[in-house]
């Protein structure tokens, strides 16, 4: 699907060069005329080291125009975990909003890492804090599971980027198992089939928040979609994603937004030069992480 999802992203591109429009236009036009994003900020630990490190990302990222931020849990987690672990996540998750304020959104991304009995728990001790979502707080295969951690916690539940094609968000959907989905324009079928899973969670009263961790076509590709779908909330992107150093003219962050691209296609022009150094890949969600304590294996 990774491989199909690149080759709809370029024949999309090809139709809005060719009829001179942004994609958005051709399927059916925009809604909105800026995209609100999110960048990954966190505080990994507590230490005086750990809390310089969190509060200069922090000022670079509000200089740079970021209203809302998106971090993991931190460590390596098991199916359950001992209070002083819980705690210190809490702790951090606690602090990280005091440094914010209320004003600034806060999301957590749990990677599936975590039993439903243990996301809940969780769950329970950052209501307070009133995150704006918790992304996969367990894997995502079993719908009933990411239901019964939604039917227990007062804030919305996501999912959905390691699910592909609309048929992978059905259950999901039927089941009301979580309040956004997340697919994935490089992963999902590309931008065809991005836009019929929002229009698919539209009816179920579901926003959508693009996964994107890759790079700035990708971001491109979903912010087409994220135009033109009245059910979209956020649009996740990385550093990366903004094309410093590989497209001609980088997207730039202002108040939390992105401007709508106004070019043909995808709008977007790559340096093809500066491509060429770009040339290695990894995928974003693989990799295999060992428990310290038994080294068991652990997802990343």
């Amino acid at each position: 699907m990774t491989a199909l999802s690149g080759i709809d992203q370029a024949l999309w591109d090809i139709a809005g060069q060719y009829f001179g429009v942004p994609v958005y236009q051709l399927l059916g036009g925009a809604v909105r005329d800026r995209i609100r994003v999110y960048a990954h900020w966190g505080i990994h630990e507590l230490s005086d080291e750990g809390l310089e490190a969190a509060h200069t990302r922090l000022e670079l990222l509000r200089r740079s125009g970021y209203t809302a931020f998106k971090a993991g849990p931190g460590g390596k987690w098991r199916g359950h975990e001992p209070p002083a672990v819980i705690d210190e996540f809490v702790k951090r998750a606690y602090l990280m909003r005091e440094w914010v304020g209320p004003d600034v959104e806060l999301a957590f991304d749990f990677h599936g890492k975590m039993t439903p009995a243990l996301a809940i728990e969780i769950c329970h001790e950052l209501k307070g804090m009133r995150p704006m979502f918790v992304e996969e707080p367990v894997p995502q295969e079993n719908a009933l599971a990411l239901k019964q951690v939604s039917d227990h916690v007062p804030f919305p539940i996501a999912t959905g980027e390691r699910l592909l094609t609309r048929w992978g968000f059905r259950e999901v959907c039927e089941l009301h198992a979580v309040a956004y989905l997340q697919p994935d324009p490089s992963h999902v079928g590309g931008i065809t089939e991005l836009k019929k899973v929002a229009n698919l969670a539209e009816i179920y009263y579901m926003h959508i928040m693009p996964h994107c961790a890759i790079g700035p076509v990708a971001l491109a590709a979903a912010m087409q979609v994220d135009a033109v779908v009245p059910n979209f909330l956020i649009q996740e992107q990385v550093d990366a994603s903004l094309g410093d150093g590989l497209l001609h003219e980088p997207w730039h962050v202002q108040d939390g937004y992105i401007a709508l691209p106004t070019k043909p296609g995808l709008g977007i022009t790559i340096d093809e030069r500066e491509a060429e150094q770009h040339k290695s890949y990894e995928e974003e969600l693989g990799g295999e992480f060992f428990h310290p304590l038994d080294q068991s294996v652990l997802d990343w």
